[in-house]
C-alpha cells in the first residue's frame, strides 16, 4: 500500500470524465459507512468485556481483537474521507498528504495484521483445549493470554513499520517474508479449526462450549471470506501487475473495503450467536456466547435426557 496518494491524484488529470470520480467516491463512502457500524458494534463489544463481563482466557483475545477492529475502523475512517476530498479536488498540502497517507497506511496495516494474529491465537488455543484438556485446565499457565496479546501488539507493530518505512530497494524483500508469514498464520488458523471441528464431532454434547466454538469458527469464516481476497489483492499492487493507475486505485479501495466489512461483522456475529433464539440483551448475549464452562449445559442436557426417559 505504499505510494498510496500519489496515484489518488490520478483520476483528477481528465475533470470531464466524471465516472471513475463517482466510482471511487461511492465506493470511499461504503467503506466509511461500513467502518462506522464496526465503530458502533466494536465500541459495544469493548464497553462490556471492559466493564461488565468477567475475562476469561478466550475473551482476552476478543477484547484485543475488538481493540484492534476499533482502531482500524478509526484510521480507515479518516483516510477515506481524506482520500473522497482529494478525489473530489479539495485543495490539500503535500505536507498533509504525506501526513495523512503514512498515519494512515500505518494505522491500518498494524490493526490488520493484529486482527489476523488474535484470531489465529483464539484459534490455537481453542484447538489446544480440545485436543488438551488436562493440560488447558490444569498447566495453562493464567497470564497466557495477557503474555501472548501482548507480543502479537508488539509483532504486528514491527512488520507494518518494516512494511512501510523499509529501504525501497528491500522493500520487496521484506514484503515476500511477511507474506509468506500472513500464509502461515492463514495456515495454522484454517488447520486448528478444522482439528477443532473434527474434535467437537468425536466429543460428548455435554463437553461442547458450543456457541464459543460457533463464533470462533465463524470469525475465521469471515476473515476468509473478507481478508484473504484483500492480502491477495495487496500482493497483486505492490508488484505493479494492475496494468493501469485507475485500476490499481479501485483495487486499493477494494482492499480497505473488504477488511472493513470483515472489523464491521465481527461483532454482530457475537451477539447474534449468543442471542440465538433468545431474546436477551447484548452483555448477556457476549456472555453466552464466549462461556467456556459447560456445567450448565450439561445440567440441561442431562434434565432433557431424563424427561425422555420418563415418557
Amino acid at each position: 500500500m505504499s505510494n498510496l496518494t500519489s496515484n489518488y491524484t490520478t483520476p483528477q488529470s481528465n475533470p470531464t470524465d466524471l465516472t471513475p470520480k463517482r466510482t471511487e467516491t461511492a465506493l470511499c463512502g461504503v467503506t466509511v459507512l461500513l467502518c462506522l457500524i464496526g465503530l458502533v458494534g466494536n465500541t459495544i463489544v469493548i464497553f462490556y468485556f471492559w466493564f461488565r463481563i468477567k475475562l476469561n482466557q478466550s475473551t482476552v483475545y476478543i477484547l484485543n481483537l475488538a481493540v484492534a477492529d476499533f482502531l482500524f475502523s478509526v484510521g480507515c475512517s479518516i483516510f477515506f474521507l481524506y482520500l473522497a476530498c482529494v478525489i473530489n479536488g479539495v485543495d490539500t498540502t503535500d505536507e498533509s498528504i504525506r501526513g495523512i497517507s503514512i498515519f494512515g497506511e500505518l494505522l491500518i496495516s498494524f490493526t490488520f495484521t493484529a486482527s489476523l494474529f488474535f484470531l489465529a491465537t483464539l484459534s490455537c488455543e481453542r484447538c489446544l483445549s480440545v485436543c488438551f484438556p488436562l493440560w488447558y485446565k490444569c498447566r495453562r499457565p493464567t497470564y497466557l493470554s495477557t503474555i501472548l496479546s501482548g507480543v502479537m501488539w508488539i509483532l504486528s507493530l514491527l512488520i507494518s513499520v518494516l512494511e512501510r518505512l523499509v529501504i525501497p530497494e528491500h522493500r520487496s524483500t521484506v514484503y515476500i517474508v511477511t507474506s509468506a508469514i500472513f500464509f502461515l498464520v492463514t495456515l495454522l488458523m484454517v488447520g486448528s479449526s478444522v482439528v477443532l471441528l473434527i474434535q467437537i464431532q468425536k466429543s460428548s454434547v455435554e463437553c461442547r462450549p458450543l456457541k464459543l466454538y460457533i463464533v470462533v469458527i465463524a470469525a475465521i469464516i469471515n476473515y476468509l471470506i473478507s481478508l484473504a481476497p484483500s492480502r491477495v489483492l495487496r500482493m497483486v499492487y505492490f508488484f505493479a501487475v494492475v496494468p493501469t493507475s485507475y485500476m490499481r486505485i479501485i483495487s486499493l479501495i477494494v482492499i480497505c473495503l473488504c477488511s472493513a466489512f470483515n472489523s464491521a461483522a465481527n461483532p454482530y456475529i457475537y451477539i447474534i450467536v449468543g442471542r440465538w433464539r433468545r431474546r436477551i440483551s447484548a452483555a448477556h448475549a457476549l456472555q453466552l456466547a464466549f462461556q467456556e464452562d459447560s456445567n450448565q449445559t450439561s445440567e440441561e442436557n442431562i434434565t432433557m435426557g431424563s424427561q425422555r426417559s420418563e415418557t
